[in-house]
């Protein structure tokens, strides 16, 4: 990867590069200029009658990147 030869800045997910961001190998820049995003991303062909199971579950993700999210805007609550 080019940003770790410090060449230029990269744009990545997070979970990619989290150890690097750890390990001082990497740094956030325009910190300010990025959006909080939710842990999970959940892609799905829309059904006119998704089974119970399928709709628990979206549900629970949806629960949780909510949570997520929350603990990410608000640390001092938890």
């Amino acid at each position: 990867m080019a940003v770790l030869d410090g060449i230029g800045i990269g744009f990545f997910m997070e979970a990619n590069v989290r150890d690097d961001i750890a390990a001082g190998r990497l740094e956030r820049v325009l910190q300010d200029w990025t959006p909080p995003t939710s842990p999970l991303c959940l892609y799905y062909p829309g059904r006119k009658n998704p089974s119970a199971a399928f709709r628990a579950f979206v549900n629970m993700a949806r629960d949780l990147g909510k949570e997520a999210t929350r603990r990410d805007l608000f640390p001092a609550e938890q």
